[in-house]
């Protein structure tokens, strides 16, 4: 088997896999952030409940990485809808651009229009933050609400990008059924 084929088997409880196979598979992370998080915990919400838990909250990582340095109030309340959600479910995997848990904001003019502010947890783009804060390991499933998941793949793990259908599904289950790509 490929590499990929042999992560994919390790995921679904398989001795084997091949090309073409549909198979469930056992998501070791998935990560979403604030442009396809909002949508991913509505369809989660409709799905399994208002008051439903993920199946696993120390394997959900959400990182606000898109509409952070922004005045515009639609893109901010994307960010609370996460906010909400990590408070709700008790996530620990939240790198949130503030420390202000209640989403609090506020420029400091004294330190420079040019500069950045954020808080002490942000950790940066989503995809150099799963590698840097011990995300991303050899041998696993990761699955993101983001095309540039895949990058993930040069650590050795089957990584992917899923819409917010998928990942509502994957908060609920920890599964998802793929399709054993050729190599």
């Amino acid at each position: 088997m490929t590499l990929t084929e042999t992560i994919l088997a390790r995921a679904s409880g398989r001795t084997s896999v091949s090309a073409g196979d549909n198979i469930w598979v056992n998501a070791d992370v998935l990560m979403t952030h604030d442009v396809c998080g909002p949508g991913t915990i509505g369809v989660f919400k409709r799905e399994f409940g208002k008051a439903a838990k993920v199946w696993d909250r120390n394997k959900v990582v959400i990182i606000p990485d898109h509409y952070i340095f922004t005045a515009d109030s639609k893109s901010n309340r994307n960010v609370d809808i996460l906010r909400e959600f990590v408070r709700e479910q008790g996530l620990p995997y939240f790198y949130d651009v503030i420390d202000d848990p209640n989403g609090a904001w506020k420029f400091d003019a004294s330190k420079g229009l040019l500069k950045r502010q954020y808080g002490s947890n942000y950790a940066g783009v989503c995809h150099t933050a799963l590698p840097q804060k011990g995300h991303t390991r050899p041998g696993e499933i990761l699955f993101g609400t983001d095309s540039h998941t895949c990058m993930a793949g040069a650590f050795n793990q089957f990584a992917t990008g899923i819409g917010n259908t998928d990942a509502g599904f994957v908060l609920g289950t920890g599964k998802l059924l793929i399709k054993v790509p050729e190599t």
